[in-house]
């Protein structure tokens, strides 16, 4: 079943969630508001990968905070002097901009919570992972072999896949640099990982439990 949300312009915050549109905006009138006053998103019945990975030299990979932005639905007004880029470094058609916009903006404002934090990071996650094949299929490997690369990056894959993006991208870190996980391509998946990470970590007023080995 699609669902329908509004996010109101003013903080960017979702503030309705409904079946249909109809009782979306009875429910902004009731409350003595207007259409105008939110976003009206919608879920978009597709699955596919969110490609959109720089915009202007900066990295937006399913950032929550940009792609629920006015500064996001902006972009398509002046399209054409602005530089997006997919994955592959390819541009992006509008088309393709619009519907990843909408899409994205939509499995955003349905994040509820820090378990839908963490759910939301793994679904990126596994987008990711996807995304890190289809480089490779595209690569002529000749002085590393894709098992070589694949087992440097095991443990990496292992934490991208539970939506641990801070843990993955320190080890990402201490990885060797060869011919085909250059400095640029590695700096370019730090980047994605910074971008998407969704979760809001507990500061030290926040903490429920204490870990600590014993001497």
């Amino acid at each position: 079943m699609n669902k329908y949300y509004a996010v109101n312009k003013e903080n960017n915050l979702l503030t309705y969630i409904s079946d249909n549109l109809v009782s979306l905006k009875d429910v902004i009138a009731l409350n003595k508001k207007t259409v105008n006053d939110f976003y009206i998103l919608g879920d978009v019945d597709m699955k596919y990968v969110s490609r959109i990975t720089y915009i202007d030299g900066k990295c937006i990979y399913n950032n929550k905070k940009f792609w629920i932005s006015a500064e996001a639905t902006e972009i398509l007004n002046d399209y054409e002097n602005h530089e997006v880029l997919d994955f592959l470094n390819k541009s992006v058609s509008k088309y393709r901009y619009e519907t990843e916009l909408n899409s994205n903006a939509s499995r955003i404002s349905a994040i509820d919570g820090v378990a839908g934090e963490v759910d939301y990071n793994i679904s990126v996650g596994n987008e990711f992972i996807s995304l890190f094949r289809e480089e490779c299929i595209f690569t002529d490997f000749e002085t590393v072999t894709p098992l070589e690369i694949a087992q440097k990056l095991l443990t990496v894959i292992s934490l991208v896949q539970t939506g641990s993006f801070r843990e993955a991208k320190i080890v990402l870190k201490q990885i060797e640099p060869d011919a085909f996980l250059t400095v640029e391509r590695l700096k370019k998946y730090e980047d994605m990982l910074d971008a998407a990470d969704a979760i809001t970590y507990a500061t030290k007023e926040e903490y429920f439990y204490t870990a600590s080995s014993e001497e």
